[in-house]
């Protein structure tokens, strides 16, 4: 049998220019083939099929064939719009010969699967204008080259026509999403930051606030912080020049990279490629010692939690025995800077945290290197790999921990399919009650191994004294973590509490969860492995 795969590919006809004055509107007339409206200035009506759109500048539609069209322009000012003709050829590629597939002989097809209704996509007017200018150019330009070039223009613009199809009806967080993934797929190229809200569907303030929320950082800081990650990278494969390596990273001008990477960094890009292994001291109210373990880099000091860790060293006893002659930082009181200069570190790895000592002292000391907050622990793990040249190792980890993730979630289907859940955290005088997003708790419970969040909880992180919030949910099944036996007691002895469905149905489930901790790699396969067998799967 002969192997053959479908492609579609399209090609410009023609694009023509029309100013509709103010008050005039044509007659319906039928659309005879594939063809896409682009309003360029101005604000105008259109009817298709006998539903009217308002558009404005930077919409375009992609019409159907034999539907119905109707402009009306009933503002006092004209409007200027395109109207561009392609046509779609579907391919079928097999080992031997490219031929026209026989599904598409005689009909013609429309983008992206979309020629049984027409759709409405909204953008900025400069982003349609910096598309359409070139191709406008391109129809100018004759013979076999004219022709290459009106296709690669043409198909720049449904590229982004897809992306805004692809915005539309997703939720804030998902847009957001998509374009953190523009910015990692595309940090080579020269970016205009003030194009993401516009592909988010979002004003720039908004923007800005709910992007530094989900990541904790801004659109360029981020920017930065991926093309700097890259350019350790390859300096860290060596034989590669600082010019190149700025070019590779998006900077076309070798002087600018290296006061960027001085900058964010604390040294300049040569000095950075002759530093040899360095003695790394972790001074955070996070774990971050597992993901330089997992990386393959054991701290000369780290923080540890005496208190809370059954162990003699204060580290979770997954951690205990491979931090061997790591000393202990405990973090949970403030700890002087002279404490971890005596053991002569190379750098400092520090993250803010109200438990650790003022920053400042900190800020002075040329070794130390700050790490961003961050509600996913694989931002952690990435900026610490660009540290320690480890990128490749840290995307083997991430693969792994998903792999881990996916195999623990189908064995948890009988368990999270029977309903919504809560989580929370009893502490003394405070009951926490753990949002659905922003939190690598909410990430791996919810995200990663598929417990439904009881719908009603849509904040972010969690809440603090939410003891009423809990009676007034009544929720279905109640998962607590992280909490001492006499703070559960002490609810077992509430009225309102012993009223709550989910007690009265037995569905309230308390795992031994002292070491369960999703912000590491180490720590997030062990959380997994325990939560699994605590719930038999």
């Amino acid at each position: 049998m002969t192997e053959s795969q479908h492609y579609s590919s399209y090609f410009p006809l023609s694009l023509k220019e029309h100013d509709i004055r103010a008050g005039y509107r044509t007659k319906p007339f039928m659309i005879q083939r594939p063809a896409i409206l682009l309003i360029t200035s101005g604000t105008l009506k259109v009817v298709l099929d006998g539903s009217t759109h308002p558009l404005k500048m930077g919409s375009s539609v992609i019409l159907r064939t034999n539907g119905t069209l109707q402009l009306i322009n009933d503002t006092d000012h004209s409007v200027r719009l395109h109207y561009l003709h392609y046509h779609c050829v579907q391919l079928m590629i097999a080992k031997t010969s490219i031929m026209p597939s026989s599904e598409a002989h005689g009909r013609i097809h429309s983008l992206h699967n979309l020629h049984s209704q027409h759709q409405i996509q909204h953008s900025s007017g400069v982003t349609l204008h910096h598309l359409l200018t070139p191709l406008k150019q391109s129809f100018k330009e004759e013979g076999e080259k004219g022709k290459l070039r009106r296709q690669l223009h043409f198909l720049e613009l449904l590229l982004h026509l897809q992306a805004q199809h692809q915005m539309q009806g997703l939720t804030v967080e998902d847009t957001l999403q998509q374009t953190i993934d523009y910015l990692e797929d595309n940090f080579a190229k020269p970016i205009a930051l003030s194009e993401l809200p516009i592909l988010a569907g979002m004003t720039p303030s908004s923007y800005c606030r709910a992007f530094k929320k989900l990541t904790g950082m801004t659109p360029g800081h981020y920017l930065t912080r991926i093309r700097m990650l890259r350019a350790k990278e390859l300096m860290g494969e060596g034989q590669v020049t600082l010019r190149d390596i700025a070019q590779c990273v998006g900077y076309q001008d070798e002087l600018y990279f290296s006061r960027v990477f001085k900058k964010t960094e604390g040294l300049s890009p040569s000095a950075y490629m002759k530093r040899k292994d360095r003695k790394i001291a972790v001074v955070s109210s996070y774990l971050l010692q597992d993901h330089l373990l997992a990386l393959g880099i054991q701290p000369i000091a780290a923080p540890a939690y005496p208190k809370y860790y059954h162990t003699s060293s204060g580290f979770p006893s997954y951690l205990h025995d491979r931090l061997q002659g790591t000393l202990p930082l405990p973090a949970e009181r403030p700890l002087s800077s002279s404490t971890v200069m005596r053991l002569s570190p190379d750098t400092i790895i520090k993250t803010q945290s109200l438990h650790m000592p003022n920053d400042r002292q900190w800020k002075t000391n040329p070794h130390t290197i700050f790490i961003h907050p961050s509600a996913r622990w694989e931002q952690y793990l990435r900026e610490l790999a660009g540290l320690v040249h480890r990128e490749q190792a840290a995307g083997r980890i991430i693969e792994r921990v998903e792999t881990l993730e996916e195999e623990a979630k189908v064995k948890l289907l009988p368990v999270t399919s029977r309903g919504s859940w809560v989580i929370i955290r009893l502490l003394p005088g405070d009951c926490r009650l753990y949002g659905c997003k922003e939190h690598a708790l909410a990430d791996l419970i919810y995200t990663g191994l598929g417990f439904q969040p009881d719908p009603r909880v849509k904040h972010g992180f969690y809440r603090s004294y939410a003891f009423e919030d809990i009676v007034q949910l009544d929720p279905e099944q109640i998962l607590i973590l992280w909490s001492e036996q006499d703070e559960v007691q002490q609810a077992y002895q509430d009225e309102r509490w012993l009223k709550l469905q989910a007690v009265r149905n037995n569905r309230v489930f308390i795992p031994e969860s002292r070491e369960w901790d999703p912000w590491g790699p180490i720590g997030r396969e062990h959380m997994i492995r325990e939560l699994v067998a605590y719930f038999g799967c």
